[in-house]
Formats: C-alpha cells, sequence, structure tokens
C-alpha cells in the first residue's frame, strides 16, 4: 500500500493502489458517492477497509457500517501495519443486525459528522436488505427505505463533503446480457452512484479486474488489474 499526505488528496481519499487510484484520477472522491459491486472474493471489503484505513492514516475520521460483518481486526491490522492503533482512533465502525437498524443509523449519521469526517463507508448496502427483502410481504416499503438510505447518504456526502462508499452484492441479470451480474436492488444503487467500479475476478484467483463504468456521473469504460493480498490492494504484475 502507497503512503500519501492530505495535501495530495484533499478532493479525492487514495486507496493506496497506484494503478486503481489512476483509475479513479487520484482516488474516491469526497462530496459523491461511490459504488464498489462484484461477487463474493473479489475485494470489495478489502478495498474500503484499505480506504478507510488510508484515510484514517491522514488523520480523517471514517464512519464504517459494517451491514455484513466482515471487517475483522486481523485484516485491519494486515493492511494498516505499523500504524494500526493510531487510524484505528479514528474509524467509528457500527454493526447493524437487521435492516431496520440500518436505516435508523444512517438516518441519524448527521450527529456524528465533524470538520475532520472525511469518509462514510456502508459494507454492504445490500446484505440486509437482502435478508428482509425474503421474509417481507411489501417489497415496496422495503425498496422506498433502502432508496432513502441512499438518498440520505448522497445529501450527506455532498453537504458534508465527504467521499461516501458504498458495496453492493449481485445477482444474475434478468435481462440482457443474460448471464451478467447487476448489484442487488441496481436502479437504485446506479441512480444515487455518482462512480461505479464492477469488481471481476481473472483466471489468476488473486488477481482481480476493476472495471470503472461511471466517472463523475459519466459514463465510461476502462480497467485496471488489481492484487488481492494479505497486506491489502497492490498493482498486479503484467
Amino acid at each position: 500500500m502507497v503512503v500519501f499526505t492530505l495535501s495530495q488528496s484533499q478532493e479525492r481519499i487514495p486507496t493506496g493502489c497506484v494503478g486503481l487510484d489512476k483509475l479513479l484520477h487520484g482516488g474516491f472522491r469526497r462530496g459523491e458517492m461511490t459504488i464498489l459491486y462484484g461477487e463474493a472474493a473479489t475485494g470489495k471489503t478489502t478495498t474500503v477497509i484499505q480506504a478507510a484505513t488510508l484515510a484514517a492514516k491522514l488523520g480523517l475520521k471514517v464512519i464504517y457500517v459494517d451491514s455484513d460483518h466482515s471487517f475483522t481486526q486481523q485484516r485491519f491490522q494486515q493492511i494498516a501495519k505499523t500504524g494500526a492503533h493510531d487510524a484505528s482512533e479514528l474509524i467509528m465502525l457500527f454493526l447493524p443486525e437487521t435492516f431496520a437498524e440500518q436505516r435508523a443509523l444512517v438516518e441519524t449519521l448527521e450527529n456524528y459528522v465533524t470538520p475532520t469526517l472525511g469518509v462514510v463507508i456502508v459494507d454492504s448496502m445490500s446484505s440486509l436488505y437482502r435478508a428482509a427483502f425474503s421474509k417481507s410481504a411489501s417489497v415496496f416499503n422495503l425498496n422506498r427505505d433502502l432508496s432513502r438510505q441512499l438518498a440520505y447518504l448522497g445529501e450527506l456526502s455532498a453537504r458534508s463533503k465527504v467521499a461516501c462508499i458504498i458495496t453492493s452484492q449481485v445477482h444474475a441479470r434478468l435481462s440482457p446480457p443474460l448471464g451478467d451480474i447487476e448489484p442487488v436492488a441496481r436502479r437504485a444503487v446506479f441512480h444515487f452512484s455518482r462512480t461505479i467500479l464492477k469488481l471481476r475476478n481473472t483466471p489468476k484467483p488473486h488477481v482481480k479486474d476493476f472495471l470503472l463504468e461511471r466517472f463523475d456521473g459519466s459514463d465510461v469504460r476502462s480497467s485496471c488489474l488489481v492484487a488481492l493480498t494479505e497486506g491489502g490492494l497492490e498493482d498486479a504484475e503484467s
């Protein structure tokens, strides 16, 4: 992981991976929402933990909503290395158990905003929604609640100039191209996300393809290869 200074990333939060930062023109932009989506083991959680760690090392506060309960102390220490203790002091970790708890938390995040807040992460936006979906008789209410959460996060990031990064699980598309994947609740998450990254597996298990589908509100299509290592994201050898 490459280390940066705050002066190099005032508008964007670097990922610590040179190739990915180049793809994102410096990192995750403050003041807008970015979504990462992809199948399991494509690096979504590692990416957001690394972004949170680097932001904290730059002296920025991080709100991390771990709806998947996938943020582990071991993984954090592997990525943060010697700076783990100091970085952990600036990361506020929340662990909602239900979609209703996630909704209540998202709607009160304003209470935690300070001038030093740099990043808000939700990993993942869709897991508790998906669990509630399987039990609920009112799909309309669930979709409305998810859209409200996304709208609130988008407004919070724009108003407070923080980078909001969300992840999403995926399912198979029911429309062409058949066999491809898309985020759960695609229409809602795409509507509110200014930047969209699709993470894909490659023939090499530790190498992931990060495909940029939307950047700062404009449709694009460019990608980079990233190595998923014990220490986090690194540039993949060509």
